[in-house]
């Protein structure tokens, strides 16, 4: 748990201190994409802030952080959008007012939105190439629809539908009232708390939106074809009937965990080791705030993705026809050990997790939750939740290349 200090103005300050010369900043706030009034919307306003402000040019800003080292990270999710700052502690009086220019003041001049467009366009005619990409675009679009925030995917002629001026008055409305959150980690001293207090001196407090379930799809096969491709992806999953607070939902990741979760599970050592379908193949789920997704993966050879989907789908069937022996579910409990200790390991991982809690709106009930389902979790329950939810006809089905 971070340690809470108290700033100006009842705002709180979330800090993981640590001995290394080294501070990470995070700076949150309720902009992402499921706020936005258009496609990219989001995006280019997160990007666009630290291009350059009102009194530096993008060339003086990018001399500015790299004489002191100073690295700026962009974040733009359903939720949240934000920007982490690493630099070293001596170099705080000097950056931290160009960082507070930067959330308040950006420029957004027409230089450098179109060159945010001319780079935009690259990275998603790349994006349009890659079947990955586009099996994932094919997944959340079947399950959640093209007009819901987890289903909208933008094109290059959506770069060219977005005006500035749109931006703008976006960064506007979701950034002027100053970060939702703020995260320090590092050598966080009471003069570098008193420099936050002194430059970042709004916070607000927007309500959180999650997103709705209305229309969600189960089940059916869906396919893209791709000229030219090499390989296709597959992507079989779910919504999932769970919320993150659910001890069942802990539960369940163990079962992701032993299909795709490590490199010894049972995709891997079907699909890679014994078939040779694909270099990899992987289960995860995805919380968001509001909605919890299953899926697993795959990029397979020309020519296999029938015969690889069929394998896939036969060891959900087995997870449900067969418990798991002792020997693979101790296995499995100490890879999500190992798992968890490393996104705990260190003041900077704590800081990430932290930010990621918040984007999603979990607690520590799901760190509790996970130490019980790792300590008590039997062989058996673990067949009735596959049952419950790895059935087959409830996966929708997505392959990009075919």
């Amino acid at each position: 748990m971070p340690r809470e200090v108290a700033l100006g103005g009842g705002r709180t300050l979330k800090v993981f201190g640590g001995s290394t010369d080294l501070v990470k900043l995070d700076f949150l706030y309720e902009a992402g994409s499921i706020y936005q009034p258009q496609l990219l919307c989001a995006t280019a306003a997160n990007k666009l802030m630290t291009m350059a402000t009102e009194s530096m040019t993008a060339a003086d800003l990018s001399e500015f952080m790299d004489f002191r080292g100073v690295i700026l990270e962009n974040s733009n999710t359903l939720t949240h959008s934000g920007l982490t700052v690493y630099m070293l502690r001596r170099y705080a009086d000097e950056v931290l007012p160009v960082v507070a220019e930067i959330l308040k003041h950006p420029a957004m001049g027409e230089d450098d939105y179109r060159l945010w467009q001319v780079n935009r366009k690259q990275e998603l005619a790349t994006m349009e190439q890659r079947t990955p990409n586009m099996a994932r675009r094919l997944f959340n679009q079947s399950i959640f629809g093209a007009q819901h925030p987890l289903g909208w995917h933008a094109d290059v002629a959506d770069v060219d539908r977005l005006a500035l001026a749109t931006v703008k008055e976006y960064f506007h409305g979701r950034y002027d009232g100053g970060p939702c959150g703020i995260v320090a980690a590092g050598k966080v001293d009471d003069g570098l708390v008193g420099l936050i207090d002194r430059y970042f001196d709004a916070m607000s407090t927007p309500e959180a939106k999650a997103v709705e379930m209305d229309g969600v799809t189960v089940g059916g096969r869906h396919e893209l074809k791709m000229e030219g491709a090499v390989q296709t992806t597959l992507r079989v999953g779910r919504l999932l009937p769970l919320r993150w607070d659910d001890l069942d939902y802990a539960r369940f990741t163990l079962l992701v965990a032993a299909l795709g979760g490590y490199f010894g599970s049972r995709l891997m050592t079907n699909l890679r080791e014994d078939k040779g379908y694909t270099y990899g193949a992987y289960a995860r789920t995805q919380i968001y705030r509001g909605a919890i997704v299953f899926y697993l993966t795959a990029d397979v050879a020309g020519g296999t993705a029938n015969a690889a989907l069929g394998e896939a789908l036969g060891e959900l069937k087995r997870l449900c026809d067969e418990p798991m022996d002792e020997e693979e579910l101790q296995l499995v409990k100490t890879v999500m050990v190992g798992d968890f200790l490393r996104s705990v390991d260190g003041v900077f991982e704590l800081s990430t997790r932290c930010c990621d809690m918040q984007g999603t709106s979990i607690d520590e009930r799901f760190t509790d939750n996970l130490r019980t389902a790792i300590k008590e979790t039997t062989a058996v329950q673990l067949q009735e939740l596959a049952q419950r939810l790895l059935k087959s006809e409830d996966m929708t089905i997505c392959l990009a290349g075919v």
